[in-house]
């Protein structure tokens, strides 16, 4: 592949998943927002707890929603157009912060966030599954992560320093780049091929692979032409089977890949995550050693972000499930030991007393380990294990998961916490964490370096001849995986 054609497709993902950093901001706002509202540093806007429950839940509410118009859209309007779509509705959410100072616009924006959080969610990951090479796809899609996480650790750190307008202002800056950055992608080929623009998607591919210009020119369409009749088998084969809903449980691979996803999903948002994020201020014990508990908190924001490019460095090395299974384990280890240490700060306060350092131990190892394979994977499989007639579907009900699993341990964790200890919920936590490991052991399959017709035919074998079946096959995209005839 041409270093252009990978710098394009690198510059298309980071330009789409700008939406996903966006998201991430939204994440990461209550954290520096709460405490000015509480502090009443907000100007003439008066906030009680009450209506700041309210402010912070909008946001799931809009994310639980919108990934099924999510899904629709992108199939009736294209991947492009939808995620442009969302560089107004960011832009109107961040101004209503800004001009309209009551909590009835604060819900209506954080509602406008959780939207557009759960349209990026669902159209994003089809977005670049289906623009990137089979060699760099992997790499490409722990970018969505990466930029999740980078919004978060943003709104962290200039929360803390700014005044309440100046940090609303500079948040409104980014979907405004966003907005630019995207307009110059291509749409995707796959997409062009699903409602028969052929001519169109050779046009895009060729863009993709950097085949559409230079000395190569001649040569490379030759070969992005052998792409796209694979791209136009696959689509054609696939489409055979129609796009209803149906097709995800009546057909057996499809049914297969969506248990997967889903369970990958509801492992990443119900094993500690979204809890740690939201009520890390809460959780740690005081004092803290070394520095800080604030500074802790933002440690641990840096640390899901660095470790996500260790992860993007690996995933197509090592391995999808390798790299997911690892990271299911050693979160099931460190939550349980989490666990292990309020039971005896609840039952032996004395003995624990001097083991206050170990929570901050594992709150920093909980953020590599999750980073480093739970946190991106899923969104991974979710642009690869789908054929393109019912992609959509299925990225809708995966970003449905996402968003009822991080409501649901968010609104338990405190009220079970407070309830019945921390361990409780750090031991339901161990225990999904494991029960997602053993699951995803036995049936998630390896998609590195994989066509999508070929993980379709993994995905058949494995239905047929059991879960352990996995036939090496050649790599009949040989043709294509150096598009244009060129090295890296």
């Amino acid at each position: 592949m041409l270093k252009s054609g990978v710098h394009r497709q690198i510059y298309a993902t980071i330009a789409a998943s700008m939406s996903i950093f966006i998201s991430g901001m939204w994440l990461g706002w209550p954290s520096s927002a709460s405490e000015k509202f509480v502090k009443n540093e907000t100007g003439e806007l008066h906030v009680t707890y009450d209506q700041l429950s309210w402010i912070v839940c909008m946001m799931d509410l809009g994310n639980f929603i919108s990934p099924l118009f999510g899904g629709y859209l992108m199939d009736r309007f294209g991947r492009k157009k939808v995620i442009a779509a969302l560089g107004p509705l960011f832009i109107v959410s961040w101004l209503l912060t800004l001009f309209v100072p009551t909590t009835f616009a604060l819900y209506t924006a954080r509602l406008m966030a959780g939207l557009g959080k759960g349209v990026s969610y669902t159209v994003v990951p089809v977005f670049l599954g289906e623009i990137a090479g089979v060699d760099i796809r992997g790499a490409l899609g722990s970018v969505f992560t990466i930029q999740l996480s980078g919004g978060v650790l943003f709104e962290v750190i200039i929360g803390p320093y700014v005044s309440y307008h100046t940090l609303n202002a500079t948040s409104a800056v980014v979907p405004v780049l966003f907005f630019a950055a995207f307009l110059w992608v291509p749409e995707s080929p796959y997409y062009l091929l699903k409602v028969g623009r052929p001519a169109d998607a050779a046009r895009c591919l060729r863009w993709y692979r950097g085949c559409d210009t230079g000395s190569d020119s001649d040569n490379g369409h030759a070969i992005v032409a052998a792409e796209l009749q694979l791209m136009e088998v696959n689509v054609r084969k696939d489409m055979e089977n129609g796009s209803a809903f149906s097709e995800l449980f009546t057909n057996r691979n499809n049914f297969r890949a969506l248990a997967v996803v889903l369970v990958a999903c509801a492992g990443q948002r119900a094993g500690g995550i979204s809890s740690l994020t939201a009520y890390s201020a809460l959780i740690l014990p005081e004092p803290s050693p070394i520095m800080g508990k604030f500074e802790f908190i933002i440690a641990f924001a840096v640390v899901l972000v660095v470790v996500n490019f260790v992860g993007l460095a690996m995933v197509d090395r090592v391995g999808r499930k390798p790299l997911l299974i690892f990271s299911e384990v050693g979160l099931g280890l460190v939550t349980f030991v989490f666990g292990v240490y309020y039971f005896a700060a609840t039952y032996f306060a004395d003995a624990a007393a001097s083991f206050r350092w170990l929570p901050y131990v594992c709150h920093t190892t909980f953020a590599a380990t999750f980073s480093i394979g739970v946190g991106f994977i899923p969104v991974v499989f979710l642009g690869e294990m789908f054929p393109v007639n019912v992609r959509s579907r299925c990225s809708a009900f995966a970003s449905v998961t996402l968003a009822f699993f991080s409501f649901l341990s968010n609104k338990t964790f405190l009220a079970v916490s407070l309830k019945y200890g921390y361990y409780t919920m750090f031991w339901t936590f161990s225990a999904v964490n494991f029960a997602c490991a053993y699951f995803l052991h036995r049936y998630a399959i390896e998609t590195t370096n994989k066509t999508f017709l070929e993980i379709q035919e993994i995905l058949d074998d494995s239905v047929r001849n059991g879960p352990r079946s996995q036939k090496k096959r050649p790599d009949i995209a040989v043709t294509y995986n150096n598009s244009c005839g060129a090295d890296i």
